[in-house]
Protein backbone atom coordinates (compact mmCIF):
# COMPACT_ATOMS: atom_id res chain seq x y z
CA UNK A 1 0.00 0.00 0.00
CA UNK A 2 2.68 2.04 0.61
CA UNK A 3 4.65 1.65 -2.82
CA UNK A 4 1.12 2.58 -4.18
CA UNK A 5 1.07 6.26 -2.75
CA UNK A 6 4.72 6.91 -3.13
CA UNK A 7 4.14 5.65 -6.90
CA UNK A 8 1.32 7.72 -7.00
CA UNK A 9 2.88 11.07 -5.49
CA UNK A 10 5.58 10.46 -8.02
CA UNK A 11 3.12 10.49 -10.69
CA UNK A 12 1.20 13.43 -9.75
CA UNK A 13 4.41 15.22 -9.42
CA UNK A 14 5.73 14.01 -12.70
CA UNK A 15 2.45 14.87 -14.58
CA UNK A 16 2.75 18.34 -12.46
CA UNK A 17 6.13 19.38 -13.77
CA UNK A 18 5.50 18.46 -17.48
CA UNK A 19 2.17 20.91 -17.25
CA UNK A 20 4.34 23.93 -16.52
CA UNK A 21 1.95 26.26 -17.51
CA UNK A 22 -1.90 25.51 -16.98
CA UNK A 23 -4.16 28.02 -17.45
CA UNK A 24 -8.05 28.27 -16.23
CA UNK A 25 -10.60 31.35 -17.96
CA UNK A 26 -13.56 31.88 -15.57
CA UNK A 27 -16.41 34.66 -17.13
CA UNK A 28 -19.33 35.82 -15.39
CA UNK A 29 -22.75 35.18 -16.80
CA UNK A 30 -23.82 38.62 -16.70
CA UNK A 31 -20.62 40.42 -18.82
CA UNK A 32 -19.01 39.03 -22.16
CA UNK A 33 -16.16 41.14 -21.41
CA UNK A 34 -15.00 40.05 -18.37
CA UNK A 35 -11.91 37.26 -18.09
CA UNK A 36 -10.10 36.25 -15.46
CA UNK A 37 -6.68 34.17 -16.89
CA UNK A 38 -4.93 31.94 -13.88
CA UNK A 39 -1.65 30.05 -14.90
CA UNK A 40 1.16 28.68 -13.11
CA UNK A 41 4.64 28.81 -14.72
CA UNK A 42 7.60 26.96 -13.53
CA UNK A 43 10.09 28.52 -16.02
CA UNK A 44 13.12 29.34 -14.68
CA UNK A 45 14.18 33.30 -15.06
CA UNK A 46 15.72 35.63 -13.89
CA UNK A 47 19.27 37.29 -15.12
CA UNK A 48 22.65 37.27 -14.24
CA UNK A 49 25.20 40.43 -14.85
CA UNK A 50 29.25 40.45 -14.41
CA UNK A 51 31.49 43.92 -14.76
CA UNK A 52 30.17 44.69 -18.69
CA UNK A 53 27.55 41.82 -19.87
CA UNK A 54 24.03 40.76 -18.72
CA UNK A 55 22.21 37.78 -19.48
CA UNK A 56 18.39 37.85 -19.26
CA UNK A 57 15.80 35.24 -18.89
CA UNK A 58 12.02 36.15 -19.32
CA UNK A 59 9.07 34.19 -19.45
CA UNK A 60 6.43 34.58 -22.35
CA UNK A 61 2.66 34.71 -21.17
CA UNK A 62 0.07 34.34 -24.04
CA UNK A 63 -3.28 35.97 -23.63
CA UNK A 64 -6.22 36.17 -25.88
CA UNK A 65 -8.68 39.29 -25.19
CA UNK A 66 -12.52 38.32 -24.49
CA UNK A 67 -13.83 38.13 -28.31
CA UNK A 68 -17.15 40.83 -27.45
CA UNK A 69 -15.55 44.25 -26.32
CA UNK A 70 -13.63 46.42 -28.73
CA UNK A 71 -11.56 47.08 -25.70
CA UNK A 72 -10.22 46.58 -22.33
CA UNK A 73 -8.67 47.41 -19.07
CA UNK A 74 -6.55 44.74 -17.43
CA UNK A 75 -4.26 44.43 -14.56
CA UNK A 76 -1.91 41.43 -14.21
CA UNK A 77 -0.96 40.08 -11.05
CA UNK A 78 2.55 38.04 -10.33
CA UNK A 79 3.23 36.35 -7.22
CA UNK A 80 7.30 34.93 -7.62
CA UNK A 81 9.53 33.21 -5.33
CA UNK A 82 12.96 34.58 -6.22
CA UNK A 83 16.67 34.60 -4.42
CA UNK A 84 19.53 37.44 -5.43
CA UNK A 85 23.45 37.15 -4.68
CA UNK A 86 23.99 38.53 -1.29
CA UNK A 87 23.90 42.15 -0.77
CA UNK A 88 22.63 42.84 -4.54
CA UNK A 89 19.14 44.09 -5.11
CA UNK A 90 17.03 43.55 -8.11
CA UNK A 91 14.52 45.11 -10.62
CA UNK A 92 11.06 43.43 -12.08
CA UNK A 93 8.79 44.27 -15.11
CA UNK A 94 6.47 43.32 -17.30
CA UNK A 95 6.07 44.39 -20.83
CA UNK A 96 3.38 43.78 -23.51
CA UNK A 97 4.12 42.31 -27.13
CA UNK A 98 1.20 42.96 -29.48
CA UNK A 99 3.37 41.54 -32.17
CA UNK A 100 4.91 44.88 -33.09
CA UNK A 101 7.83 46.05 -31.93
CA UNK A 102 9.09 47.52 -29.02
CA UNK A 103 7.76 45.46 -26.24
CA UNK A 104 5.59 48.01 -24.68
CA UNK A 105 5.99 48.29 -20.44
CA UNK A 106 2.68 47.82 -18.57
CA UNK A 107 2.38 50.71 -15.57
CA UNK A 108 2.19 51.90 -12.80
CA UNK A 109 5.88 50.94 -12.63
CA UNK A 110 8.14 49.73 -15.42
CA UNK A 111 9.83 47.64 -12.98
CA UNK A 112 9.33 47.23 -9.15
CA UNK A 113 12.50 47.05 -6.70
CA UNK A 114 13.01 42.85 -5.43
CA UNK A 115 14.90 43.49 -2.25
CA UNK A 116 18.32 41.16 -2.08
CA UNK A 117 17.70 37.92 -0.58
CA UNK A 118 20.03 34.90 -0.41
CA UNK A 119 17.31 32.71 0.75
CA UNK A 120 14.06 31.67 -1.50
CA UNK A 121 11.86 34.86 -0.94
CA UNK A 122 8.42 35.64 -2.34
CA UNK A 123 6.49 38.87 -3.45
CA UNK A 124 3.16 39.95 -5.35
CA UNK A 125 3.35 42.59 -8.05
CA UNK A 126 0.49 43.83 -10.16
CA UNK A 127 0.15 46.00 -13.70
CA UNK A 128 -2.55 47.79 -14.83
CA UNK A 129 -2.85 48.61 -18.75
CA UNK A 130 -6.29 50.45 -19.70
CA UNK A 131 -7.91 50.32 -22.96
CA UNK A 132 -6.10 47.58 -24.64
CA UNK A 133 -7.69 46.84 -28.37
CA UNK A 134 -9.71 43.36 -27.62
CA UNK A 135 -11.92 41.46 -29.92
CA UNK A 136 -10.17 38.12 -29.31
CA UNK A 137 -6.49 39.75 -29.98
CA UNK A 138 -3.60 37.40 -29.17
CA UNK A 139 -0.92 39.24 -27.04
CA UNK A 140 2.14 38.01 -24.99
CA UNK A 141 3.10 39.55 -21.73
CA UNK A 142 7.08 39.41 -21.24
CA UNK A 143 8.20 39.30 -17.23
CA UNK A 144 11.37 39.97 -16.71
CA UNK A 145 14.26 40.57 -13.70
CA UNK A 146 17.29 41.90 -13.70
CA UNK A 147 20.10 42.38 -11.01
CA UNK A 148 21.47 45.09 -9.88
CA UNK A 149 24.97 46.44 -11.43
CA UNK A 150 28.35 46.26 -10.32
CA UNK A 151 30.14 43.30 -10.63
CA UNK A 152 29.42 40.07 -10.21
CA UNK A 153 25.26 40.14 -9.51
CA UNK A 154 22.52 37.51 -9.84
CA UNK A 155 18.33 37.38 -9.18
CA UNK A 156 16.54 33.64 -10.35
CA UNK A 157 13.30 32.08 -9.98
CA UNK A 158 11.33 29.29 -11.00
CA UNK A 159 8.14 30.05 -9.94
CA UNK A 160 5.21 32.17 -11.21
CA UNK A 161 1.57 32.23 -10.37
CA UNK A 162 -0.26 34.77 -12.69
CA UNK A 163 -3.37 36.19 -12.70
CA UNK A 164 -4.70 38.33 -16.09
CA UNK A 165 -8.00 39.72 -15.40
CA UNK A 166 -9.95 41.95 -18.34
CA UNK A 167 -13.08 43.73 -18.14
CA UNK A 168 -15.07 45.84 -20.64
CA UNK A 169 -12.68 49.15 -21.36
CA UNK A 170 -14.26 52.10 -18.62
CA UNK A 171 -16.14 49.80 -16.53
Amino acid sequence: MRRIVIVVIALIVVAAAAVGVTAAVTRTPDSTGVSRVERVSSLRWGGTCDLDACGIIDVPIPYTTPTAPEAVDMTVTLTLTYRTTRGDSAHAGLSLDDGTPPFEPMRPRKSYPLRPSVAPTSTTLTWLKRDVPAAGQAYTFHFSAAPGFGGHSSVVGTKLAIVIESWTAGD
